[in-house]
């Protein structure tokens, strides 16, 4: 049976209207049940083994879009928006990253994903840590940290860690005094070059998305968590992704406590958005030693 004129038109609009969010956003994300009624937001390309990317402090899939591009021709990559962030769940519980250990293992067991690959830039590192200390390494091929230690706090002379307990507090204030401006703040300093007001905006867009006060809630429980005693215990290839001001100390503690890891330094903190093609080439190195 035809279509009216008028049913065309209808029908034209909603595909019109499909194509646009799928190539606003680069992909169709989907929605996954983690537990408590949470729904967690992914988006994903390829087959193959998978590989799970974990954004860092109240970013969401949009920074990884260049890593969803290029993994998908070989793996079945996924990169998803935790607990509180981007389009997932908000919740008034469950903002600390031992929770979101628990959300990442649900996320995988939801999925079906077996020896994954997991990746996990800032504090998604933290929830790497998490989910080993709780999870152990049974369902893991292989870790990658971008740009994330095992600790944040800075204790004793030496330590790879963000600052001390004074460091916490100015970073406190700002997001709890003046979010928007230091969050722009934040964002200029992921990257080494000037951000066009345009690229500001929509990583802005996406940061504010995480209600302030999950926002704090995960500041502090990162800054002041420790997952040092979990390094040893990492009986999987792992490679940790360096930023140049910090590479020295990291680089320090590494040869010690983990001689076995990749290393590889670039950038700023988000050097896997400003630098693609460097460092999807750098783990898709590492990701070949795997097979």
């Amino acid at each position: 049976m035809a279509m009216k004129k008028s049913q065309v038109y209808i029908v034209s609009a909603a595909v019109f209207a499909l194509v646009l969010l799928i190539s606003s956003q680069g992909f169709a994300g989907q929605y996954v049940h983690v537990g408590g009624g949470v729904e967690i937001y992914y988006e994903e390309a390829g087959q193959g083994e998978p590989l799970v990317f974990v954004p860092g402090w109240v970013c969401t899939t949009r920074f990884f879009a260049n890593q969803l591009d290029y993994f998908s021709k070989k793996y079945r990559t996924i990169v998803y928006d935790p607990r509180g962030q981007g389009q997932s769940s908000k919740t008034l519980v469950g903002n600390h990253y031992l929770q979101h250990g628990v959300d990442l293992k649900n996320f995988i067991d939801a999925l079906g994903l077996k020896d994954v690959v997991l990746a996990g830039w800032s504090f998604g590192g933290v929830t790497l840590y998490s989910y080993v200390k709780q999870f152990g390494t049974d369902n893991v091929k292989a870790l990658v940290f971008i740009d994330q230690g095992p600790k944040s706090l800075l204790t004793k002379e030496g330590d790879w860690a963000i600052g001390d307990a004074m460091g916490y507090k100015g970073f406190a204030d700002g997001v709890n005094h003046s979010r928007q401006p230091f969050t722009e703040g934040v964002l200029k300093w992921f990257v080494s070059r000037e951000l066009t007001k345009k690229e500001l905006q929509w990583m802005l867009d996406e940061a504010l998305k995480t209600p302030t006060y999950v926002a704090m809630l995960l500041i502090t429980d990162g800054w002041f968590s420790d997952y040092s005693e979990v390094v040893p215990t990492l009986d999987v290839p792992v490679m940790n992704v360096l930023r140049k001001d910090w590479a020295e100390p990291a680089t320090k503690y590494l040869r010690t406590a983990l001689p076995d890891s990749k290393i590889f330094v670039l950038g700023n903190h988000a050097m896997f958005w400003e630098f693609p093609d460097q460092f999807n080439k750098a783990v898709d190195a590492f990701l070949d030693t795997l097979q």
